[in-house]
């Protein structure tokens, strides 16, 4: 398997779900995860949270349900919250992206049907609320008596990666804090936000609305005093793995900028594993840096001071984790492959693009200079006006069904996102993947896991012999015949299990199968 392959990864999408009538936030999640449960795109399950190591008890009151992609579907403190199944390369990064998205719209239909009420569904990281003269709070003041509060909340990115790399988390920070600092230039999902700037408050908008919400430079907290970096240690596999935790990825729309951030991420840590980014340039003030360059959206100087007194820019410390990931498969002869390729050429094209500062041949491929267009397009004459044309971006409504093959006319919604548009921006800057297979693999995305990691395994037991499970995890099985160890992010995948669980096998067939590739995972 080619080595950025062999990195499993997924997201966790937090969707907002919101209605005119004033109605719990948990309400709406919940009326829409049982919708999904209707239409059978889910069913509910026992969540083992025994591998949930500092969260069992949050874990423990939360009611999960599971896709028959392989994703996790539960009410997140009032978010519907959708984890996508694990997968190992960007063509299924935007596949599963744009499957969860349509989860999430049909669970806003259904919502809307059970409690006749019009439901809505965003994606996006940010609310802002309004308040007037006389109410209590922080906030920022935007005239005529009315407040602008900014809540945050999150998009998680997850690659697995060894331990033994992530042992020393000051070697980590110093490794990998640049690069999460300055990729937001092209993974930023742009947003309307009030607070977080630095020597100033105001109402702007940003390259990346999570970065203005950063305290420190690392955090086991998600919500809380935010590091840029998260220390949480849940492996999910077996305790030679580190699963890191990335809460500064973004809720973004484009293919192009999905795409382009996970096969990114998959060699760039890579490369820290083998030690070609200690050396990054280091950041003198990084949180203080970090607001500053999500909030340089006019000039564009997207200045960084080093800790050695120098001066550089953001784009060039981008081009240091470029060089270093060629630097990495020139010396150690690794296998890239298509995807690697794919990647290399297309993060290259974009530092050189940022570089000269051509951020406007962007629109419709880079979510926060999309919405910057549509700003400067609608020329808002008010801070609520800026915000409602962001929430249309981020509007999930029947246009993402163009992702499932439905043709032009589901493009016709009210979202200010255009998925033809953002298709052929993929095409065009991307022109080696199979873009005209896309819907076929979101289609089957929908009702399927990927074949190469430990989902097949997890889906296609639930499906075939779902009143067995006792309860189930990203690495555990429990059904009453046998506990299963799924540790291994890639064991049991179809390759290796997949004959064994058609044609009608009966389940004692299949754990015996699964004990001969695996003796020690199967415990009766």
């Amino acid at each position: 398997m080619r080595e950025t392959e062999n990195k499993i990864r997924g997201v966790e999408h937090e969707y907002p779900v919101s209605a005119k009538a004033t109605l719990n936030p948990s309400l709406l999640v919940n009326a829409a995860i049982q919708g999904l449960k209707r239409r059978r795109f889910s069913r509910e399950v026992n969540w083992d949270t025994v591998t949930e190591i500092s969260q069992e008890v949050h874990e423990s009151r939360i009611a999960s349900s599971f896709g028959d992609n392989g994703c996790r579907i539960y009410n997140d403190l009032g978010h519907l919250e959708i984890s996508t199944p694990s997968y190992n390369n960007p063509f299924d990064a935007v596949a599963y992206d744009k499957a969860s998205e349509i989860y999430a719209f049909i669970g806003s239909m259904e919502a809307s049907l059970a409690l006749k009420k019009k439901v809505t569904i965003h994606k996006n990281n940010v609310a802002n609320f309004f308040s007037h003269a006389g109410a209590t709070g922080s906030g920022t003041s935007i005239g005529k008596g009315e407040k602008i509060k900014t809540n945050t909340y999150a998009t998680h990115g997850n690659i697995i990666t060894k331990r033994e790399a992530c042992k020393d988390w000051s070697r980590v920070e110093k490794a990998l804090i640049p690069w999460v600092v300055t990729r937001i230039l092209f993974t930023g999902s742009g947003d309307v936000v009030s607070g977080g700037f630095v020597g100033k408050e105001g109402v702007k908008f940003v390259i990346s609305p999570r970065a203005m919400f950063v305290a420190q430079k690392s955090s086991l907290s998600t919500t809380v005093e935010r590091g840029i970096l998260n220390t949480r240690d849940q492996p999910h596999a077996a305790r030679q793995y580190w699963r890191l935790h990335d809460i500064h990825y973004e809720a973004l729309r484009s293919e192009y900028a999905i795409f382009l951030r996970d096969i990114a991420q998959a060699m760039v840590i890579r490369a820290f594993e083998l030690g070609y980014v200690d050396d990054a340039p280091e950041i003198e003030d990084p949180v203080r840096t970090f607001k500053r360059i999500s909030a340089d959206t006019q000039e564009c100087e997207w200045k960084i001071k080093l800790k050695n007194g120098e001066s550089t820019d953001a784009v060039s410390i981008l081009l240091f984790y470029f060089e270093a990931i060629e630097k990495m498969y020139r010396e150690m002869g690794e296998e890239g492959g298509k995807w690697a390729e794919i990647g290399k050429r297309g993060l290259k094209e974009v530092i050189e693009k940022l570089e000269a500062r051509r951020v406007e041949e962007y629109v419709d491929g880079i979510d926060w200079v999309t919405k910057l267009a549509l700003l400067a397009n609608y020329e808002p004459k008010s801070a609520s006006e800026g915000i409602s044309i962001c929430n249309q971006h981020a509007l999930l409504d029947e246009s993402v069904l163009y992702y499932a093959g439905d043709g032009e006319e589901s493009t016709k919604g009210k979202c200010l996102f255009n998925p033809r548009d953002s298709r052929a921006f993929a095409k065009k800057e991307l022109p080696e993947v199979d873009w005209w297979a896309l819907s076929d693999r979101v289609e089957y995305g929908l009702g399927n896991a990927p074949e190469q990691t430990r989902e097949f395994f997890k889906a296609e037991m639930l499906r075939r012999y779902g009143s067995h499970v006792r309860s189930v995890s990203w690495s555990t099985m429990v059904l009453d015949e046998a506990k299963i160890m799924l540790d291994e992010p890639f064991m049991l995948n179809k390759e290796e299990i997949g004959a064994e669980m058609v044609k009608g096998r009966e389940i004692e067939e299949v754990l015996s199968a699964a004990k001969e590739l695996y003796p020690d995972k199967i415990i009766y």
